[in-house]
């Protein structure tokens, strides 16, 4: 769990990037005649000079100016998607010291897919499917996920996941004697979403993932959880 404080640390560190040494101001310049432009101001005297997002240069004098706002940033090709149908696709490791009953270290990759809808900011539901690759099960797990932004705001929208369902063991059965068993599964966390085109953006999230499964051996059943650490990463459209 020690590995959480740094990755939100620097889940933070990446929300303030744009903040940190930042000279060119982004401003609305409103004209006189009715007009807004809006880019970035380049100088304010002896006149206004501003770069529109195509790159093309304004200059407007004093009296030609009424009022000039200074705004945060905005990227004209990010598009926030406020509802409609959203994919995830997200790998990683799952981290923690656990053994299984046999004494093996049982570290794992996980790989995921979902697709839902987004009904607002904070609520969006998904069916997701997957593959758990630990030292000695495999688990195919099928998830009803739950998440939402915690801002709509910008090019980089810090959100909530929570994951429910049950984990499939695909383990091969080499032994006849010993069958594995599935069992639920549910993960919760936080995650970056970094937009870089219209809704499209990379991915990467740390949380805590469980997972039950059944080891009957001789007609003896034992049951086995996994307590995981979960880091993603991937990308959303």
């Amino acid at each position: 769990m020690k590995l959480l404080v740094p990755f939100f640390l620097f889940l933070l560190v990446m929300m303030d990037l744009p903040a940190l040494g930042q000279k060119i101001k982004e401003a609305k310049i409103h004209l006189n005649n009715g007009s807004v432009i809006r880019g970035r101001l380049l100088r304010s005297a002896p006149d206004y000079q501003l770069e529109t997002y195509d790159q093309s240069v304004w200059v407007f004098t004093k009296d030609q100016v009424d009022t000039v706002y200074f705004t945060q940033p905005v990227n004209p090709n990010i598009r926030y998607k406020m509802k409609g149908f959203v994919h995830y696709t997200e790998l990683g490791p799952l981290a923690m010291s656990n053994r299984a009953s046999n004494g093996v270290t049982t570290s794992a990759f996980s790989l995921q897919v979902t697709n839902g809808y987004k009904f607002n900011q904070w609520i969006y539901t998904g069916l997701g499917i997957g593959a758990d690759l630990y030292a000695v099960q495999t688990f195919v797990p099928v998830v009803l996920s739950l998440r939402g932004d915690l801002t709509s705001k910008g090019s980089k929208i810090p959100f909530y996941f929570l994951e429910g369902g049950y984990g499939i063991n695909a383990t091969s059965n080499d032994v006849d004697s010993v069958r594995f068993g599935g069992g639920a599964t549910f993960s919760a966390g936080l995650g970056l979403k970094i937009l870089f085109n219209g809704n499209t953006g990379f991915v990467i999230g740390a949380g805590y993932r469980y997972q039950r499964s059944s080891v009957n051996q001789l007609g003896t059943k034992k049951l086995e959880d996994f307590n995981r650490l979960t880091l993603r990463a991937g990308f959303s459209f």
